[in-house]
């Protein structure tokens, strides 16, 4: 699948140049100096600190039971993920004559899934997954850090304000993609993601097309209801949707669309995933685990303030 990935990646830095990351969120961040910095660690250090980069919500422990479906071999009570081994590759290019860094971040995450049948026997499936996601990041050569200043005038520290919150240093980030990761073995597929709540009415059919930052991101408000809509999954498929929250089942309407809804509830970027499941992952105790992992960063503000940290 890597090359798979890697076409795509080509094909995105002829299309649009892509590359990553979003400042930290929260409290104001300390900068470090720009002088011991390389752009190059500038921007792997976002792409390791910012939630919105956070790939491992699908995979956080958890147990789901088990909702509608015909028994086979396998009849679920609960099943879960556990993770062995992550690993996270990132590509950062420069093109210095147009100031734009492309990052690709590939994502490999190795476990098990853990199937408990209504008997209390254990099976467990291997898994191993194959991620990615993209993002521009524009350089501002003319770009000076803010100085916080005490009650004497006397500099504090270089700090970033709200308006820095999407960058690092003189890093811009302009354009970002959501994440996608499969199987090893894969039949399961979506045709497309429409997201609603709030101001917020966004069909998404491929997650790692670029859109604008921050224009085109998707943000919500403290409190908003969300609802997700999956259009062309496996009629028989299990889908999750994963939130800070935690994960929950989407229900099937029928055809293949299913609907999930989350709450609002922090300030901040974050990510929301669709996780499909083929009906056998769990249960046929011989077929192997079969998924599919869509996600979408967001921002949150408060009602008091249009600032999302």
């Amino acid at each position: 699948m890597r090359k798979k990935w890697m076409l795509l990646s080509a094909l995105s830095l002829v299309l649009a140049m892509s590359a990553v990351l979003l400042a930290g969120c929260g409290d104001a961040l300390t900068s470090s100096e720009p002088a011991s910095v390389t752009d190059d660690d500038m921007l792997r250090e976002f792409v390791d600190q910012d939630e919105i980069f956070d790939d491992l919500g699908p995979y956080e422990a958890g147990m789901a039971s088990d909702g509608a479906g015909s028994r086979e071999i396998i009849d679920p009570l609960n099943f879960w993920r556990t993770v062995d081994q992550r690993e996270r590759e990132v590509e950062v290019l420069f093109d210095s004559e147009t100031g734009i860094a492309n990052v690709t971040v590939y994502r490999d995450i190795w476990g098990d899934l853990h199937v408990l049948s209504e008997d209390m026997v254990e099976y467990v499936k291997p898994f191993h997954h194959e991620g990615v996601r993209y993002a521009t990041f524009l350089k501002d050569e003319d770009w000076k850090p803010p100085q916080g200043q005490n009650d004497n005038g006397q500099n504090q520290g270089t700090i970033q304000g709200p308006k820095d919150r999407l960058r690092h240093g003189p890093w811009e980030l302009v354009e970002l993609s959501g994440f996608a990761a499969e199987s090893d073995t894969l039949t399961v597929s979506i045709a497309s993601m429409r997201i609603q709540g709030g101001g917020v009415d966004v069909t998404v059919d491929d997650p790692l097309e670029l859109f604008a930052v921050p224009d085109e991101l998707l943000a919500f408000s403290e409190g908003d209801e969300v609802t997700v809509t999956v259009s062309g999954a496996p009629p028989d498929g299990i889908l999750f949707l994963h939130t800070r929250g935690g994960k929950t089942f989407l229900e099937s309407q029928g055809g293949g669309t299913f609907v999930g809804t989350w709450t609002v509830e922090r300030r901040g970027r974050h990510c929301v995933w669709v996780e499909v499941m083929a009906h056998d992952t769990i249960y046929d105790s011989e077929y192997p685990e079969d998924t599919l992992i869509w996600g979408m960063p967001y921002v949150v503000s408060s009602d008091e303030t249009e600032d999302p940290e």
